[in-house]
């Protein structure tokens, strides 16, 4: 049986729940259920599902650096593992993000950095130094996927997951047999299905200001990252900048968040995150190309925007539209040739500045006049 028509005979037995609206937060989209719609945004936006979505309708822009690696990941599984990645997808593919988001500190060694740690590490200050915001409150850690070994740690994260309505409402039955379920499986699986890249193939920023449910606005501001996401840019070539460059766009979320950008934008849910997202690109390349950020080079620094997220895409009335490939680009141009422009070289514009011309410049950036 085809790979497609494997996932297109499961997911359409799986009575997969609509996306709904998504938060300024993060990167894909929201982990389907089978359960009942839920209005509210999602927190996390969950890069796996977009590319489990796209292997049963695959987008109409051109593919990123990142696809077929991601498609070799599922080819690589078992049929038995593939069923059970369908049947069980809100725990495997959003367990590992929540946890960290809901239960993550700094200082816990579950949370802690592993791969390109010191990159990651020196980036995070280099960002702290570069953009003149309030950013000592921000709790750089990772995500990582031995929770899904764990049926208390998986119970824990599900039960969040419902009391906030990021998941469809379980009783407490229900949750402990689905963990038990899944941390059981998984158990018994090889190393190279327990350690997907899939599970933790995500970055992302996230404030709790402005939100409404006491739990999620007393969480700390957080930027987290996946192993998987920095596995997979080892896999295709971009380890040496993919990891900095995908920090530099998550850590622009944060400014944005200080500065209120995301209050001011448009009121179409598509268009707003459309600016932010392409607003984030660019302001990681100025950051990168920049000689006081990293000094990279622009052409792996558009490589590198360019292959995060599957969903630069032209879903154009998706809430979680993040721009065409071609509107990432000139983002990420825009970005280069601002941070070339410096004079002196070294001088850094204020991050409200950068906001500001950015916003002059948008139109162009989306229609490419």
């Amino acid at each position: 049986m085809s790979r497609l028509f494997r996932w297109s005979v499961a997911l359409g037995a799986a009575a997969l729940l609509p996306l709904g609206a998504i938060a300024p937060v993060a990167t894909a989209t929201a982990a389907p259920s089978a359960a009942p719609t839920q209005s509210r945004h999602t927190l996390v936006e969950i890069p796996a599902q977009a590319a489990l979505r796209d292997a049963v309708d695959p987008s109409e822009c051109a593919t990123t650096l990142l696809d077929d690696y991601i498609d070799g990941l599922f080819a690589e599984m078992t049929d038995e593992q593939f069923d059970f990645l369908v049947a069980h997808q809100d725990a495997l593919l959003s367990v590992p993000t929540y946890e960290a988001l809901f239960f993550g500190t700094v200082g816990d060694p579950d949370y802690a950095l592993d791969s390109h740690a010191r990159q990651l590490q020196n980036t995070f200050r280099d960002l702290q130094r570069f953009w003149d915001i309030e950013s000592g409150d921000i709790q750089l850690m990772a995500m990582h996927s031995d929770s899904l070994l764990d049926a208390a740690r998986i119970a824990r994260t599900l039960e969040a997951m419902v009391d906030t309505g990021e998941l469809a409402p379980m009783t407490d039955a229900e949750i402990a047999v689905e963990a038990q379920t899944v941390a059981t499986f998984m158990q018994a699986q090889d190393e190279a299905f327990r350690d997907n890249p899939l599970w933790t193939l995500n970055a992302f920023a996230f404030s709790g200001e402005g939100e409404t449910d006491p739990f999620i606005a007393a969480l700390p501001d957080k930027l987290i990252v996946g192993d998987g996401i920095l596995e997979a840019y080892d896999a295709i070539g971009l380890g040496d900048v993919g990891p900095r460059v995908i920090m530099a766009h998550e850590f622009a979320h944060h400014v944005q968040y200080e500065l209120g950008t995301f209050d001011s934008g448009p009121t179409d849910p598509a268009a707003a995150t459309r600016r932010t997202e392409l607003m984030a690109d660019a302001m990681a390349s100025y950051f990168a190309t920049h000689k006081k950020g990293l000094a990279l080079n622009r052409k792996r620094v558009s490589d590198a925007l360019l292959s995060f997220y599957t969903v630069g895409d032209c879903s154009f009335a998706s809430p979680g539209h993040h721009g065409t490939p071609l509107q990432r680009e000139r983002a990420a141009d825009w970005g280069a040739d601002l941070a070339a422009a410096a004079r002196p070289r070294s001088a850094v514009l204020p991050a409200a500045t950068v906001v500001e011309l950015f916003d002059a410049a948008l139109p162009g950036i989306i229609s490419g006049s």
